[in-house]
C-alpha cells in the first residue's frame, strides 16, 4: 500500500520525483508490461530488422556507387513508415493502455489474454489526445520540467542503447565500411549470408530497444498528471 501511494497521481511532483516516481512504476510493472505488449515488441522489432537489414543491402550500396538508388529508396520509405506504425502500435499497448489504467484506477493489472493488449480504440484516441496533452503541459507551466526530464531520460537512453546496442553499432560501421570498399573498387570480405546476420541483428538488438524506449513514457507521464492536479 505504501508503494501503491508513493506512485499515486494524486499529488504534485518535483523534476526529481517526476524521474524516480515514473522509473519505478516501470520497473515494478514490467513483467506486466512485458505479458501485454510482448507480440507487439515483436512485430516492431522484425520491422525494424527488415527496414535496417534493406538499407544496408539494397539502399546503400547504391548510394555508395553513385547509382540512382530512386526505387530501393521509396521501398525502404515505405518501410520505415510501417515500421513507425508499429512503433506506435506497441507504444499504445505497452505504455498508453498500462498508464491510463493506472491514472483510472492507480494500479496496473495483469493482461487478460496470453497475446496481450491490442488498444485499437486508445490507439486512435490517442492520435487526437497526444497534441492536446502537450498543450496541457505548456498551459500548466510545466514545458521547463518537461524539457529537463526529457534531457535526463535521452541521455540515460543513449547510455543504455550505445550498452544494450554495442552489436548493432559495430554491424552498421562494418556495413558501411564493407560497402565503402566495393564503391572504390576494393575486394571487401564481405559474409555471403550478410542480410541474414543483419536482419538477425537488428531485430534481437530492436526487441532490446523497444523496452529501453518505452521506459521514457511513465516520467512524461507523471508530469502530464501535474497539470491535471493544477487544474482541478
Amino acid at each position: 500500500m505504501e508503494k501503491e501511494s508513493q506512485l499515486s497521481t494524486h499529488r504534485m511532483r518535483s523534476i526529481q520525483a517526476v524521474l524516480t516516481d515514473g522509473w519505478r512504476l516501470y520497473a515494478q510493472n514490467f513483467w506486466r508490461l512485458l505479458r501485454a505488449s510482448w507480440l507487439q515488441a515483436v512485430v516492431y522489432a522484425l520491422l525494424l530488422g527488415f527496414s535496417m537489414t534493406y538499407f544496408f543491402t539494397s539502399l546503400l550500396p547504391r548510394l555508395m556507387a553513385h547509382v540512382s538508388p530512386m526505387p530501393e529508396a521509396i521501398v525502404w520509405g515505405v518501410s520505415v513508415v510501417v515500421f513507425l506504425v508499429g512503433a506506435y502500435v506497441f507504444a499504445a499497448a505497452g505504455g498508453l493502455a498500462p498508464l491510463k489504467q493506472h491514472w483510472q484506477t492507480g494500479a496496473i493489472a495483469q493482461p487478460r489474454h496470453w497475446w496481450g493488449c491490442w488498444p485499437w480504440r486508445l490507439m486512435l484516441h490517442g492520435l487526437k489526445t497526444l497534441p492536446a496533452m502537450l498543450i496541457q503541459i505548456i498551459k500548466g507551466k510545466q514545458l521547463g520540467k518537461l524539457i529537463v526530464v526529457l534531457l535526463f531520460m535521452l541521455l540515460l537512453v543513449l547510455v543504455a542503447t550505445v550498452f544494450f546496442q554495442m552489436p548493432a553499432i559495430i554491424l552498421a560501421a562494418a556495413n558501411i565500411e564493407g560497402q565503402a570498399s566495393l564503391a572504390a573498387g576494393d575486394m571487401a570480405d564481405l559474409p555471403d549470408h550478410l542480410w541474414l546476420l543483419n536482419f538477425a541483428t537488428f531485430a534481437i538488438c530492436g526487441l532490446l530497444q523497444a523496452f529501453i524506449h518505452l521506459a521514457t513514457l511513465f516520467p512524461i507521464y507523471y508530469i502530464w498528471r501535474n497539470t491535471q492536479l493544477k487544474k482541478d
